[in-house]
Protein backbone atom coordinates (compact mmCIF):
# COMPACT_ATOMS: atom_id res chain seq x y z
CA UNK A 1 0.00 0.00 0.00
CA UNK A 2 2.70 2.34 0.69
CA UNK A 3 3.83 2.12 -2.80
CA UNK A 4 0.63 2.96 -3.89
CA UNK A 5 1.29 6.27 -2.30
CA UNK A 6 4.36 6.73 -4.00
CA UNK A 7 3.59 5.91 -7.28
CA UNK A 8 -0.13 8.53 -7.25
CA UNK A 9 2.12 10.92 -5.15
CA UNK A 10 -0.39 11.68 -2.71
CA UNK A 11 -0.97 11.05 0.86
CA UNK A 12 -3.53 9.01 2.84
CA UNK A 13 -5.43 12.19 3.87
CA UNK A 14 -5.84 13.25 0.20
CA UNK A 15 -6.55 9.29 -1.19
CA UNK A 16 -9.57 9.71 1.47
CA UNK A 17 -10.71 12.62 0.32
CA UNK A 18 -10.15 11.41 -3.43
CA UNK A 19 -12.64 8.42 -2.68
CA UNK A 20 -14.75 10.34 -0.56
CA UNK A 21 -14.35 8.99 2.88
CA UNK A 22 -15.04 11.46 5.85
CA UNK A 23 -12.18 10.40 7.63
CA UNK A 24 -8.78 8.69 6.83
CA UNK A 25 -8.28 6.67 9.58
CA UNK A 26 -9.56 3.61 7.51
CA UNK A 27 -6.45 3.74 5.49
CA UNK A 28 -4.06 4.66 7.75
CA UNK A 29 -5.45 0.92 9.64
CA UNK A 30 -4.60 -0.74 6.48
CA UNK A 31 -1.07 0.39 6.50
CA UNK A 32 -0.33 -0.59 10.13
CA UNK A 33 0.50 -4.21 10.07
CA UNK A 34 -0.58 -4.94 13.21
CA UNK A 35 -3.71 -4.08 12.35
CA UNK A 36 -4.08 -6.61 9.87
CA UNK A 37 -6.62 -5.29 7.93
CA UNK A 38 -6.85 -5.98 4.13
CA UNK A 39 -8.45 -3.53 1.22
CA UNK A 40 -12.22 -3.76 0.75
CA UNK A 41 -13.83 -4.46 -2.51
CA UNK A 42 -15.90 -1.30 -2.46
CA UNK A 43 -12.79 0.97 -1.28
CA UNK A 44 -10.78 -1.00 -4.56
CA UNK A 45 -13.79 0.17 -6.31
CA UNK A 46 -13.35 3.17 -5.08
CA UNK A 47 -9.49 3.65 -5.88
CA UNK A 48 -9.92 2.68 -9.33
CA UNK A 49 -12.27 4.42 -10.26
CA UNK A 50 -10.40 7.78 -9.18
CA UNK A 51 -7.28 6.44 -10.32
CA UNK A 52 -8.26 3.49 -13.11
CA UNK A 53 -4.04 2.96 -13.94
CA UNK A 54 -4.52 1.32 -10.70
CA UNK A 55 -4.81 -2.68 -10.93
CA UNK A 56 -7.84 -3.71 -8.89
CA UNK A 57 -6.08 -7.47 -8.27
CA UNK A 58 -3.34 -5.73 -7.08
CA UNK A 59 -4.92 -4.17 -4.27
CA UNK A 60 -6.69 -6.85 -3.18
CA UNK A 61 -4.47 -9.48 -3.47
CA UNK A 62 -1.03 -7.82 -3.26
CA UNK A 63 -0.11 -10.01 -6.00
CA UNK A 64 0.91 -8.74 -10.03
CA UNK A 65 1.62 -5.63 -11.38
CA UNK A 66 0.03 -2.50 -9.31
CA UNK A 67 -0.34 -0.95 -12.78
CA UNK A 68 -2.74 -1.84 -15.58
CA UNK A 69 -0.80 -2.34 -18.98
CA UNK A 70 -1.83 0.19 -21.20
CA UNK A 71 -4.65 -1.38 -23.77
CA UNK A 72 -4.05 -0.61 -27.29
CA UNK A 73 -7.61 0.03 -27.58
CA UNK A 74 -8.09 2.43 -25.28
CA UNK A 75 -4.93 4.50 -26.02
CA UNK A 76 -6.10 4.77 -29.45
CA UNK A 77 -9.95 5.86 -28.02
CA UNK A 78 -8.95 8.11 -24.91
CA UNK A 79 -8.64 11.54 -24.79
CA UNK A 80 -7.38 12.95 -20.75
CA UNK A 81 -9.50 15.96 -19.66
CA UNK A 82 -9.13 17.95 -16.65
CA UNK A 83 -12.13 18.46 -14.65
CA UNK A 84 -12.52 22.14 -15.67
CA UNK A 85 -12.85 20.99 -19.05
CA UNK A 86 -16.38 19.74 -18.27
CA UNK A 87 -18.23 23.85 -18.45
CA UNK A 88 -20.94 23.34 -15.95
CA UNK A 89 -24.00 25.37 -17.20
CA UNK A 90 -22.22 25.97 -20.55
CA UNK A 91 -23.51 24.39 -24.37
CA UNK A 92 -21.12 25.44 -26.22
CA UNK A 93 -19.58 21.73 -27.03
CA UNK A 94 -20.72 18.11 -26.66
CA UNK A 95 -23.07 18.02 -24.20
CA UNK A 96 -22.50 16.21 -21.07
CA UNK A 97 -25.44 14.44 -19.23
CA UNK A 98 -25.70 13.52 -15.78
CA UNK A 99 -26.66 9.50 -16.88
CA UNK A 100 -24.89 6.30 -17.30
CA UNK A 101 -24.29 3.56 -19.69
CA UNK A 102 -23.59 0.41 -18.03
CA UNK A 103 -20.53 -2.10 -18.55
CA UNK A 104 -22.60 -4.74 -17.69
CA UNK A 105 -26.63 -4.84 -17.66
CA UNK A 106 -28.94 -2.28 -15.39
CA UNK A 107 -32.36 -1.68 -15.50
CA UNK A 108 -32.29 2.43 -16.41
CA UNK A 109 -34.18 4.51 -18.64
CA UNK A 110 -31.67 6.90 -20.96
CA UNK A 111 -33.45 10.29 -22.01
CA UNK A 112 -31.01 12.84 -23.22
CA UNK A 113 -33.22 15.50 -22.05
CA UNK A 114 -32.21 19.10 -20.73
CA UNK A 115 -32.64 18.22 -17.57
CA UNK A 116 -30.05 15.39 -17.61
CA UNK A 117 -27.52 18.13 -18.97
CA UNK A 118 -24.77 19.19 -16.37
CA UNK A 119 -22.18 21.20 -19.08
CA UNK A 120 -20.68 20.97 -21.84
CA UNK A 121 -16.81 20.17 -23.30
CA UNK A 122 -15.60 22.46 -26.22
CA UNK A 123 -12.10 20.65 -26.96
CA UNK A 124 -11.26 19.74 -30.92
CA UNK A 125 -10.72 16.52 -30.51
CA UNK A 126 -14.62 16.20 -29.73
CA UNK A 127 -17.38 16.23 -32.15
CA UNK A 128 -19.53 18.93 -30.93
CA UNK A 129 -22.99 16.75 -32.22
CA UNK A 130 -22.10 13.86 -29.59
CA UNK A 131 -23.28 13.54 -26.13
CA UNK A 132 -20.99 12.74 -23.24
CA UNK A 133 -22.48 10.35 -20.75
CA UNK A 134 -20.64 8.44 -17.70
CA UNK A 135 -19.80 4.44 -18.10
CA UNK A 136 -20.40 2.27 -14.87
CA UNK A 137 -19.20 -0.71 -14.08
CA UNK A 138 -16.14 -2.81 -14.90
CA UNK A 139 -17.44 -5.53 -18.02
CA UNK A 140 -15.32 -3.48 -20.43
CA UNK A 141 -11.83 -3.56 -18.13
CA UNK A 142 -8.92 -2.57 -19.27
CA UNK A 143 -10.57 -0.46 -21.85
CA UNK A 144 -12.94 1.38 -20.20
CA UNK A 145 -13.10 1.63 -16.75
CA UNK A 146 -16.00 2.70 -14.05
CA UNK A 147 -16.25 6.26 -14.01
CA UNK A 148 -14.93 7.08 -16.95
CA UNK A 149 -16.83 9.64 -19.55
CA UNK A 150 -17.78 7.79 -23.04
CA UNK A 151 -18.32 10.00 -26.39
CA UNK A 152 -21.02 8.48 -28.10
CA UNK A 153 -22.20 9.39 -31.53
CA UNK A 154 -25.86 7.79 -32.73
CA UNK A 155 -26.52 5.37 -35.60
CA UNK A 156 -29.35 5.98 -36.96
CA UNK A 157 -29.16 2.99 -39.78
CA UNK A 158 -28.21 -0.30 -38.06
CA UNK A 159 -26.87 -1.68 -41.81
CA UNK A 160 -24.21 0.86 -40.34
CA UNK A 161 -22.74 -1.58 -37.76
CA UNK A 162 -18.90 -2.30 -37.72
CA UNK A 163 -18.48 -5.42 -35.94
CA UNK A 164 -15.90 -5.51 -33.39
CA UNK A 165 -16.60 -2.06 -32.11
CA UNK A 166 -17.95 -0.62 -28.71
CA UNK A 167 -21.18 0.47 -29.17
CA UNK A 168 -23.78 1.68 -26.30
CA UNK A 169 -27.18 -0.45 -27.06
CA UNK A 170 -30.09 0.62 -25.72
CA UNK A 171 -33.65 -1.31 -25.00
CA UNK A 172 -36.79 -1.16 -23.62
CA UNK A 173 -35.35 -1.83 -19.85
CA UNK A 174 -31.56 -1.95 -20.12
CA UNK A 175 -28.73 -0.06 -21.88
CA UNK A 176 -25.19 -1.67 -21.78
CA UNK A 177 -21.93 -0.71 -23.47
CA UNK A 178 -20.62 -3.32 -25.02
CA UNK A 179 -18.81 -4.91 -28.79
CA UNK A 180 -20.70 -5.86 -31.27
CA UNK A 181 -19.83 -9.28 -32.89
CA UNK A 182 -21.18 -11.08 -35.84
CA UNK A 183 -23.77 -14.16 -35.34
CA UNK A 184 -22.25 -16.09 -37.81
CA UNK A 185 -25.67 -18.84 -37.65
CA UNK A 186 -28.11 -15.72 -38.84
CA UNK A 187 -26.65 -12.47 -38.91
CA UNK A 188 -29.70 -10.93 -40.72
CA UNK A 189 -31.35 -10.83 -37.62
CA UNK A 190 -29.53 -11.22 -34.31
CA UNK A 191 -25.81 -9.79 -33.24
CA UNK A 192 -23.90 -11.17 -30.60
CA UNK A 193 -23.39 -8.59 -27.26
CA UNK A 194 -19.36 -9.13 -25.65
CA UNK A 195 -17.73 -7.84 -22.92
CA UNK A 196 -14.25 -6.90 -22.89
CA UNK A 197 -13.99 -8.78 -19.17
CA UNK A 198 -14.20 -12.11 -19.46
CA UNK A 199 -15.60 -12.79 -16.46
CA UNK A 200 -19.15 -11.69 -18.58
CA UNK A 201 -20.71 -14.27 -20.66
CA UNK A 202 -21.49 -12.97 -24.58
CA UNK A 203 -25.34 -12.11 -24.83
CA UNK A 204 -27.56 -12.87 -27.43
CA UNK A 205 -29.71 -10.41 -29.13
CA UNK A 206 -32.17 -10.42 -31.77
CA UNK A 207 -31.99 -6.72 -33.96
CA UNK A 208 -35.26 -5.80 -33.30
CA UNK A 209 -35.22 -5.60 -29.97
CA UNK A 210 -32.32 -2.20 -30.27
CA UNK A 211 -34.08 0.49 -29.93
CA UNK A 212 -31.11 3.03 -30.03
CA UNK A 213 -27.60 2.75 -30.71
CA UNK A 214 -24.66 4.76 -30.22
CA UNK A 215 -20.86 4.24 -31.08
CA UNK A 216 -18.28 4.88 -28.52
CA UNK A 217 -15.95 7.47 -30.53
CA UNK A 218 -13.44 8.24 -27.57
CA UNK A 219 -13.16 7.31 -24.02
CA UNK A 220 -12.51 10.34 -21.63
CA UNK A 221 -10.18 10.05 -18.48
CA UNK A 222 -10.73 12.93 -16.05
CA UNK A 223 -6.86 13.69 -14.67
CA UNK A 224 -7.58 14.98 -11.12
CA UNK A 225 -4.99 17.04 -9.66
CA UNK A 226 -4.88 16.52 -5.94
Amino acid sequence: MNELFKVLKINPNQLADAVGMKRAQGIYDILNPEKKVGISKNMADKICSKFSQINKAYLLTGEGKMLNEEDPERIEKEISISPSDIKEGEYSGALVYNIDGTCGVMERDMAFTRDNIVGSVNLPEINKESKIIRANGDSMEPVIFDGDRVVLRQIHNFDDIFYGQIYLILLDEYRMIKYIRKYEPDEDNYIILRSRNKEYDDIKLHKSKIKKLFVVENILSVKSQL
